[in-house]
């Protein structure tokens, strides 16, 4: 009984310390800008109290928090990619181009196909889904047999991907003559419901967090997921134990750019109703940031992609019009957050092993070795009194 209360109290422990330094790294990133603020004269308080009003408040003229919602729809299915891919060992940074050809899909769909109304939309989301998926499958085939850095493969179709999307709108695709290409506007049918027209919020954000759940699901509550995370968290012993790791790193890469891809259909579908040039504007990018914000985990990711939009809405609404601080203070912060975060994991790690060791000696001195050793389960071929070495291991942290 003492035994697994103080297991219980060590297990408490690492998880309030996990809880918690994501949460102190936050905290410093808030206190740098903060200052940063406070060096142009301006009062931090009352900063954030205009960031948190004009990105999160909502009121009977004008919702900000639709605005923040509307702005996180395609970032959380960019950061759910991006978390899918990372959580396989696959580290592909190709949500942007993914999001890119997505939402050209989806636009093509919208445009130049004539069905129902109820099927349109859902037509145009697979039509993105299916290019993000193709798009993210490159990098993960290159990866498991060729033995090609994906890093590199993904950041050069990143930039195809941008070159394609501003060709196509410019000469095949292109709606007029006008100093910037586009396309045409995609047919009433083929748009998602939007429920707060002057914020454009709506069913995109709902199939955002269905996404999550779903990604949640996936990767914790089946086989496929968990060879998934296997592959990425400890390879040899997937291998080891009979799971597949490159089938789990391609159905990774195109589940990923699925889910990337998603993001770009939702922001035409829902928001533009039309492909311009430049639609590459970083969305696949800053959806990675929030995946590795969020702790690489399907939840974290939603929350993380909807507090970036929110904090990018209230700099640019609240900072720099009502204050008239710049708004990349904003982008600073959220930037250090990041940084801090991924920083978090290797201290994290240190720390836990330096009090595994600490706890390890102080049994030792007790003269409470014994508590130090695990039983490990019996071999049922084995009789009841052998002293074969393999039932016992001892796990003492040296």
């Amino acid at each position: 009984m003492i035994h697994m209360i103080h297991l219980t109290r060590e297990h408490v422990d690492k998880a309030a310390r996990r809880v918690g330094m994501p949460l102190l790294a936050v905290a410093v990133a808030l206190l740098v800008g903060a200052v940063a603020i406070a060096s142009l004269g301006e009062s931090p308080l009352e900063a954030a109290r205009i960031v948190i009003d004009a990105g999160f408040s909502c009121g009977p003229e004008y919702c900000n928090l639709g605005s923040t919602l509307s702005l996180a729809s395609p970032i959380i299915f960019c950061a759910l990619g991006a978390v899918v891919v990372l959580r396989a060992g696959l580290f592909s940074i190709g949500q942007e181009g993914q999001y890119a050809l997505g939402g050209l899909a989806a636009a093509v769909v919208g445009v130049w196909l004539d069905v129902p109304g109820g099927i349109h939309p859902i037509l145009a989301l697979a039509a993105s889904a299916l290019a993000g998926a193709l798009w993210g499958l490159i990098p993960a085939v290159l990866r498991v047999f060729l033995g090609v850095n994906e890093l590199i493969v993904s950041i050069v179709l990143n930039a195809m991907a941008g070159l394609l999307l501003n060709f196509l709108v410019n000469y095949p695709l292109r709606a007029e003559a006008s100093s910037v290409g586009y396309t045409p506007s995609i047919s009433e049918s083929a748009r998602l419901p939007v429920w707060d027209t002057s914020t454009k919020f709506g069913l995109g954000f709902g199939l955002a967090i269905i996404a999550c759940a779903a990604v949640w699901f996936h990767l914790n509550r089946t086989t496929a997921g968990f060879e998934q995370r296997m592959s990425g968290g400890a390879n040899l012993f997937a291998r080891y134990s009979g799971m597949a790791p490159k089938k789990a790193v391609i159905r990774a890469g195109l589940i990923g750019g699925a889910l990337a891809g998603l993001g770009g259909g939702v922001q035409v579908l829902g928001v533009n109703y039309r492909v311009i040039e430049g639609f590459s504007d970083g969305t696949g990018f800053i959806g990675l940031t929030a995946a590795i914000l969020g702790g690489v985990s399907a939840i974290g990711a939603g929350i993380a992609g909807t507090l970036y939009a929110g904090i990018t809405v209230g700099a640019v609404n609240g900072l720099q019009i009502q204050m008239g601080v710049p708004r990349e203070i904003g982008s600073t912060v959220l930037a250090l957050m990041i940084v801090f975060v991924a920083a978090q994991q290797p201290v994290l790690t240190r720390i836990e092993r330096w009090r595994d060791r600490r706890r390890a000696n102080q049994l030792i001195d007790e003269g409470r070795a014994d508590a130090l050793v695990t039983w490990a389960p019996p071999d049922p071929n084995a009789p009841p009194d052998s002293t074969d070495p393999n039932h016992t291991r001892t796990e003492a942290r040296r």
